[in-house]
């Protein structure tokens, strides 16, 4: 809601955004995978709600840096390999239409493209509370017909 994103401004990132960039770094050259795991814990344990999570990472794939965005999907595929209770709220923060516009947008470096389409992918086929989805089962057989 507009309400939400006003606070959200005014009060800066929370200590989740901060930690998300810290895994997302442009500077990193490969995934920080003891944060990524160190998160999923955080989430598995209840000491961050995976909702701020979610957000958190999705406001790093919309900055379209190439790195940051590569890195923030291999963070998605991380939270949604080891923590079950926030995979279905992808759908609930419409991650999936981030992704799609990934895939769609011309400008998007091939391996992220590529990333994104596995993903999808991926989630299309292992998951039974997605499944019933209508917004994944559509962009799963869009996107699986773009597989390069």
């Amino acid at each position: 809601s507009v309400s939400f994103k006003m606070k959200e401004f005014f009060q800066g990132p929370s200590q989740v955004d901060k930690i998300v960039e810290e895994a997302t770094a442009d500077t990193l050259d490969e995934p920080d995978w003891s944060t990524n795991l160190e998160l999923c814990d955080m989430i598995n344990h209840d000491r961050i709600n995976s909702i701020e999570l979610i957000r958190a990472v999705k406001k790093r794939i919309v900055l379209k840096i190439p790195r940051v965005q590569y890195l923030s999907l291999v963070l998605l595929e991380t939270i949604s390999k080891n923590c079950e209770k926030a995979f279905s709220e992808f759908a609930a923060e419409r991650v999936l239409d981030e992704m799609v516009k990934i895939v769609d947008d011309p400008q998007t470096v091939v391996n992220n493209r590529n990333k994104a389409l596995i993903l999808i992918e991926a989630w299309g086929e292992s998951s039974d509370e997605l499944r019933y989805l209508p917004v994944y089962e559509e962009t799963y057989k869009v996107c699986s017909y773009q597989q390069i």
